[in-house]
């Protein structure tokens, strides 16, 4: 498999930021703050807020009472969302094959294991589509 460990960090982050904004704790979050209450390297954080904000998940404010917040409700934010700034239509199965067999069933091989495995990530994007952000916050207080 070969979806980040920065995609599911990226999840973290933005359920972070969507609770403390929630709970009108902050109106923007720094990331220093978001390193060290989640224990994110402060590179690792940086590259992962750039891709949310090029996915228009979250904005970023300049100076004193800058930082990070979301550009729209976590009733709007998937799961999916969030994996396609991350990975950017990265495939979480390698069906690149190289093989030295050739023929009707190696190849026939070849397109049951790229189907199967394209099938199985469809239903996942399906899955990881009908979650929300707003969603994920209430189950924690569960």
């Amino acid at each position: 498999m070969s979806y980040s460990l920065s995609f599911t960090k990226s999840i973290l982050v933005v359920i972070f930021i969507a609770d403390k904004v929630r709970q009108k704790q902050f109106e923007f979050l720094s990331t220093a703050d978001i390193s060290r209450y989640l224990s994110i390297p402060k590179p690792t954080l940086v590259k992962i807020l750039q891709n949310l904000n090029m996915a228009n998940i979250i904005e970023t404010k300049e100076g004193k009472n800058g930082g990070i917040r979301l550009m729209k409700d976590p009733s709007k934010i998937t799961v999916l969302e969030i994996l396609n700034a991350m990975e950017r239509g990265k495939p979480l199965f390698q069906t690149s094959f190289n093989i030295l067999s050739e023929g009707k069933r190696p190849d026939n091989a070849q397109k049951s294991i790229k189907k199967i495995l394209n099938n199985a990530e469809n239903q996942l994007k399906n899955q990881l589509s009908k979650k929300t952000i707003a969603e994920m916050l209430v189950e924690m207080n569960g």
